[in-house]
């Protein structure tokens, strides 16, 4: 199992995983813990999502992509 994200130290420009198996960018962190905003890299259940802006729930995230 992957170590748990705390969403807190997570900084604009990240990659993060999703249990979805998406990848996303971090755009913006309001730093609450619960959400960040997030510009999806890759979608391989939506490839309409590439490109696009959203909200990720912390119970998403699987992982920070090491770059």
């Amino acid at each position: 199992m992957a170590d748990i994200v705390n969403l807190f130290e997570v900084e604009p420009g990240q990659t993060i995983r999703l249990y979805s198996e998406a990848t996303a960018e971090v755009v913006s962190n309001p730093r609450d813990g619960v959400w960040l905003f997030v510009r999806y890299l890759s979608s391989p259940d939506d490839p309409d999502q590439v490109g696009q802006e959203d909200m990720v729930f912390a119970q998403d995230v699987i992982e920070l992509v090491a770059e």
